[in-house]
């Protein structure tokens, strides 16, 4: 009996020290699927400018709700496919392709089917154009530096698409929505502490992607990007 009772101790042990790693990894190789996917969009949209002269329009006003407008073009440029029919009938992410969902959202069952802002939740967030956008013209949300984000004719450097990094309204430590996060198990709201965000992946006009880790990110204040009514954006 004591030998059984050694056994099971060195056991759970172990599972304490391996499960965490294990976690660890496999987020690690999803993370590598994040930004993988993040240039599938990113090079889509480049070869659409080369070919229109211009950047696709932002199409929601929400700035984490992707169009299927919007969708279809980076499908379309990037030779990748979309389920057919119109999003309502689209199966759950799990049964989507690859391409189109952040990894770790993809197996999050957060938001699944057509969101308040009338496209899909992605785990991406698009804001070439932002200052077109039907969310700044409706007055659903504002952008506190233009210049940040690409513009039509790319006439300067901006980002184009981020993964997502939101923060809700409200005085709870926990109030930040992401997918990149440092604890070992997420909630299931997907809603983390900000000394648990580890970043943030984003895609600018020149091409270029970069990973933005938490120690650079100015939370609140000037390091928000769009203020709206259902959150604040950063990217």
């Amino acid at each position: 009996m004591t030998e059984l009772i050694v056994v099971i101790a060195t056991l759970a042990m172990l599972a304490t020290v391996l499960l965490p790693a294990g976690i660890k990894s496999l987020r690690k190789a999803k993370k590598t699927g994040s930004l993988n996917n993040l240039r599938t969009y990113l090079q889509a949209d480049m070869l659409y400018f080369a070919d229109r002269g211009e950047f696709p329009p932002m199409d929601t006003w929400v700035p984490s709700s992707i169009s299927t407008n919007r969708l279809a073009i980076v499908a379309e440029y990037a030779g990748v496919q979309l389920p057919p029919g119109p999003a309502a009938a689209w199966p759950k992410r799990r049964q989507q392709p690859g391409w189109v969902n952040d990894p770790i959202a993809r197996t999050s069952g957060k938001a699944e089917g057509l969101t308040v802002g009338g496209g899909l939740y992605t785990g991406y967030v698009y804001v070439g154009r932002i200052d077109e956008s039907p969310m700044v013209k409706m007055g659903f949300g504002s952008v506190t530096d233009p210049e940040h984000a690409a513009d039509r004719k790319n006439l300067r450097r901006g980002v184009l698409w981020a993964t997502l990094l939101a923060e809700f309204s409200s005085t709870e430590p926990r109030r930040f929505e992401c997918f990149h996060y440092e604890t070992v198990f997420a909630y299931p709201d997907f809603v983390f502490k900000q000394p648990e965000v580890e970043g943030l992946y984003r895609g600018w006009s020149d091409g270029s992607v970069e990973w933005l880790p938490r120690k650079h990110i100015s939370f609140g204040g000037a390091g928000i990007q769009i203020r709206h009514v259902m959150g604040n954006y950063y990217y």
